[in-house]
């Protein structure tokens, strides 16, 4: 699961960039919140989640999209196994 850390010396400008981050990493949890993932990772994580709203939702996508055949793959070789 990704954690959005909290910011030490707040500024009310923060606060549009926050709520943002905020909600690109309810997007990303939506993929990564059942995932042990390394300090590093939820790094880079917390990173992509303060790019543009545009950004967040097309990696979404593609990881997405990545899972999904991987999944597919995965039920066709079982299928294919089962068949021998």
């Amino acid at each position: 699961m990704i954690i959005q850390p909290e910011i030490k010396n707040w500024k009310e400008e923060n606060k549009y960039f926050y709520e943002s981050e905020r909600q690109h990493i309810a997007v990303l949890n939506e993929i990564f919140g059942e995932i042990d993932l390394s300090e590093e990772e939820q790094s880079i994580l917390v990173w992509i989640a303060g790019w543009d709203d545009r950004t967040v939702n097309s990696l979404s996508s593609a990881i997405r999209k990545v899972i999904a055949a991987e999944t597919k793959r995965l039920e066709t070789s079982h299928v294919r196994e089962k068949q021998k």
